[in-house]
């Protein structure tokens, strides 16, 4: 083999190698629908194997997706054609569709295929998190305000007196808790949320922190059980601020969306390399399709968002920075009966040497 042919074949073998491990999903065929290629991305896209679709045309394949079929969409050259569809789940999925001419004279086009899922997804949460922080801010600024002009009335009773001052301080509350969710996302995303790392029982800090809501939780008839966890036993190396930051978001989260006269369990195990802590209720659950961004910025599930307006969707995203950082891991788990399970990993405490 000469030099030139040598590096003709190289050429060829690194072109094969772009084609297959670009983003994009390419799909060449005939001016008459004829399938030519269709590379590594394109075939996940359109959840159909090159091998089993080579040389046919789309009324020749048994049943292709409607990613398949959009591709065959009659176009123009160099156009962008947008597409959407909902998967399995009812999660809504967008593709760009770009068509090229290869070559007139043998009567080739490409296709281009562009996964835009992810950002739309991202744009969509832009919007809503300015409408959710407009919507946070200006709610209890607006009550602020009312209970201020009612505190400066003439002929002020004192149950009215009171009632405005408690207004007030809920209100103002609920923005001192809004910003320090917001500022502490700000920190994590900085690298500057600290950690002061201890010696922690994780079963007296979660019976501290459900302690802290019992009171709420008996109000509306809602028990709260944990396992009998041995005192001296479950611990890890931590901060133990933040790590009672993060049990307390699963305990809040089940007290906000359990039913009056639910229940909700904690539990504690563990084994030689890691302690599981977990809490599970019977409330309204959480949608198949939302499963996957639970633990992502200010997303909240519709179902949450129907029982409990005031959530800000920032408590499941500290919970898994704070979890991440110390070696673990925070996850969901569906529960076919209803409800949720919520759980977090960390590793067992090691003596330093």
């Amino acid at each position: 083999m000469s030099k030139q042919e040598e590096d003709d074949s190289l050429l060829r073998e690194r072109q094969k190698e772009i084609v297959e491990n670009i983003m994009e999903g390419l799909v060449a065929h005939t001016v008459d629908g004829r399938i030519l290629i269709v590379n590594e991305a394109a075939e996940k896209f359109l959840n159909a194997r090159f091998a089993e679709i080579k040389g046919k045309k789309i009324g020749e394949i048994d049943n292709p997706s409607q990613l398949l079929r959009a591709v065959f969409t009659p176009m123009e050259d160099r156009k962008e054609l947008a597409f959407s569809f909902k998967d399995g789940l009812g999660q809504e999925l967008f593709y760009q569709i770009i068509q090229v001419p290869l070559s007139q004279e043998r009567g080739e086009i490409l296709k281009i295929i562009r996964d835009v899922s992810r950002a739309k997804y991202l744009d969509r949460m832009k919007n809503e998190y300015i409408t959710m922080m407009s919507h946070k801010i200006l709610t209890p600024l607006t009550n602020i305000k009312w209970a201020a002009g009612i505190l400066s009335g003439d002929n002020l009773d004192e149950q009215k007196k009171q009632g405005s001052v408690k207004n007030i301080t809920d209100n103002a509350n609920k923005l001192i808790e809004f910003t320090s969710h917001l500022l502490n996302i700000a920190e994590i995303e900085e690298g500057l949320f600290g950690y002061k790392f201890e010696k922690v029982d994780m079963a007296e800090l979660a019976e501290e922190i459900i302690k802290n809501y019992r009171q709420e939780a008996f109000q509306r008839g809602i028990k709260i059980l944990i396992d009998d966890p041995k005192k001296n036993f479950y611990f890890v190396r931590g901060d133990k601020n933040r790590l009672g930051s993060a049990m307390a978001n699963y305990i809040d989260n089940a007290v906000k969306y359990s039913l009056d006269g639910g229940q909700i369990e904690a539990s504690l195990h563990q084994d030689k390399y890691t302690v599981w802590f977990s809490v599970k209720d019977g409330g309204v659950g959480v949608s198949p399709e939302s499963a996957g961004y639970l633990f992502t910025k200010f997303f909240r599930d519709k179902r949450a968002k129907a029982v409990h307006t005031e959530g800000t969707g920032a408590g499941l995203f500290i919970v898994k920075n704070i979890i991440e950082k110390h070696g673990g891991k925070a996850g969901y788990d569906p529960i076919k009966t209803g409800g949720s399970l919520f759980y977090f990993t960390l590793p067992t405490y090691k003596e330093e040497k």
